[in-house]
């Protein structure tokens, strides 16, 4: 596994937790979520419809691969436990699209595998590429908001044996979590290595994937998956249903 990002995207250039509006859109799932696509993009239902069944599972594999490292988990954590995106805002409102977009930037690290995996979703959906590649920040913001919301249940517990942080506490239960993971430590019940582990179990119970060490998910993304579909993921199925 290479070394964790410097700048991880999720956060600002000066280190500061960035506003997680993507996370409050429990709107965007299933036929609300085609139906939303489709207004806001000027496609017909199916089409959105084969966009986003196109997308979504490789968003999927992508949030399974950013819990892989310890600054990915500690930056999903983070941004699952801030802000709300703006009632009645459209898929198209810049806040939207400003915080999908570093999603975006988070899970695929570049502008060049936005446009490849834009073009790939293409082809399937029949739906030109530029089309898609507009779509994208909406359908990033939709895959962590039901992340976000189905992992309340399986991080509870977690957040709620953390012992009080004092000085050190960022005055919200994700944002010291994922200041522990960062700082290598333990909490309450948990040692360092532990921690890390029943975190991430919480989010792959979330996500519906195998909490797998970094060199069985590397063995399966180079050999298993052109094989096996990533739409097996609880998450992808959830959000396409």
């Amino acid at each position: 596994m290479g070394p964790e990002p410097a700048d991880a995207s999720l956060r600002s250039a000066n280190g500061q937790a960035r506003p997680a509006s993507f996370l409050a859109a429990s709107r965007y799932e299933g036929a609300g979520l085609a139906a939303e696509l489709a207004a806001a993009f000027a496609l017909a239902p199916a089409q959105a419809e084969a966009v986003a069944g196109a997308v979504l599972p490789e968003l999927a594999w992508q949030l399974e691969q950013a819990t892989l490292s310890r600054g990915g988990l500690a930056d999903l954590v983070e941004a699952m436990g801030e802000g709300r995106h703006a009632p009645g805002a459209g898929l198209n409102d810049p806040d939207a699209v400003r915080d999908g977009t570093a999603v975006l930037a988070r899970l695929l690290g570049s502008k060049a595998r936005s446009r490849a995996l834009a073009a790939r979703a293409a082809r399937r959906a029949g739906v030109a590429s530029d089309r898609v590649e507009a779509m994208l920040p909406a359908l990033a913001l939709a895959a962590m908001a039901r992340l976000a919301e189905r992992s309340q249940d399986s991080l509870g517990p977690i957040l709620g044996a953390l012992p009080p942080q004092g000085r050190w506490s960022r005055g919200n239960p994700h944002a010291d979590l994922a200041d522990i993971l960062r700082r290598r430590c333990g909490a309450g019940p948990y040692p360092p290595a532990k921690l890390r582990r029943v975190v991430r179990r919480a989010l792959a119970r979330a996500g519906g994937f195998r909490p797998r060490g970094p060199v069985r998910w590397y063995v399966q993304f180079m050999l298993a998956r052109p094989i096996i579909a990533p739409a097996s993921s609880m998450l992808a199925r959830l959000l396409r249903a």
